[in-house]
């Protein structure tokens, strides 16, 4: 358990610290969040609705938000990452885990932002209270539900059970 922690602590440090390096936020962060803008604004309509994306702002009829660094789920994709690269499982595991970890934090972050751009017009006195308390924690449970998901994945190591010599 000491050596997940301290493993956890330090990828959990170099992982952050890549991502909020100048070039990094620039070349890689920012393209991923505008994406994730266009992403949101297809979904909306997809499903009908009117929306138009400029950059990383995403409106639609009575309603615009702009996407920031904490509202575009790559801090809790990196948690998860942090979690799976610190847990001691063959490396095959933990690539498919950032694969699909990342994955399941980014589709839920994108029915997060279709979610508050709509409550943003029908109620728009819950909006901030739902942004920063509501989904955040269901963001933070999905992260934990997805590490414990991909435990139980895992292979249990098989223990011999053949006599000493």
């Amino acid at each position: 358990m000491r050596r997940f922690l301290l493993n956890f602590l330090g990828i959990g440090l170099l992982l952050y610290a890549l991502a909020y390096l100048p070039p990094v936020r620039d070349q890689v962060i920012a393209p991923f969040t505008d994406g994730l803008t266009v992403a949101a604004g297809g979904l909306i309509s997809l499903f009908g609705g009117q929306s138009w994306v400029q950059g990383n702002v995403l409106s639609i009829p009575g309603f615009s938000v702009r996407i920031l660094d904490l509202c575009n789920g790559v801090e809790a994709t990196l948690l998860l990452w942090t979690a799976l690269l610190a847990f001691p499982a063959p490396w095959r595991y933990r690539l498919w885990g950032l694969l699909i970890g990342a994955l399941g934090v980014q589709a839920l972050n994108l029915l997060r932002i279709v979610s508050l751009v709509y409550l943003g017009v029908w109620k728009p006195t819950w909006f901030h209270w739902v942004h920063w308390y509501v989904w955040d924690a269901l963001i933070l449970v999905d992260v934990l539900l997805l590490f414990l998901l991909w435990l139980r994945r895992l292979p249990v190591p098989v223990e011999s059970h053949a006599p000493a010599a």
